[in-house]
């Protein structure tokens, strides 16, 4: 399973940021071509999150989807793959258990986390199939997921995580 532990995604959102976890946002910015030196955002909650969410996507976003876009060309991956549809029911589940474990009962936020952590994943799988090296954005992004975060993005200059 590339998820490694889905029970631990989403099980440290709002908690003070680790050194490890600071490399892997400085790595991930870095690697994007945006800079290790934007400021990050830690978000507390999930209502800042889903305020978050429903802001435009930055450049940021078309940096990565122009990563992706060339990753695709790189390699060939199946959707139908039935690990990865385990992987993707895995990921809303543990989602959907760190929203109820906050009180949030806001279906449609849990499905923005889980589809970022799909995403994420997908992004994961895509990486490694392209053999993509092992610092690659995409790898450090998905480490943050795995370690209990939730990467939104980067939202009026600087880079938010939850």
């Amino acid at each position: 399973m590339t998820a490694d532990d889905p029970q631990r995604w989403f099980s440290t959102l709002g908690e003070p940021l680790g050194e490890a976890e600071r490399a892997d946002i400085d790595a991930y910015l870095a690697g994007l071509g945006i800079g290790p030196s934007l400021p990050t955002l830690l978000v507390e909650s999930w209502t800042q999150a889903g305020s978050l969410t429903r802001s435009p996507a930055g450049s940021w976003w078309d940096i990565e989807e122009a990563e992706r876009t060339r990753l695709e060309k790189l390699a060939n991956l199946d959707p139908s793959d039935p690990e990865w549809l385990t992987t993707t029911d895995a990921l809303h589940g543990a989602a959907a258990l760190a929203a109820v474990r906050a009180g949030v009962a806001d279906p449609g936020l849990v499905r923005a986390a889980a589809g970022a952590a799909a995403y994420a994943t997908y992004q994961f799988r895509l990486t490694r199939a392209a053999k993509a090296s092992p610092d690659h954005p995409f790898m450090r992004k998905y480490a943050l997921f795995c370690g209990g975060r939730w990467p939104l993005g980067v939202y009026g200059e600087r880079f938010a995580i939850f």
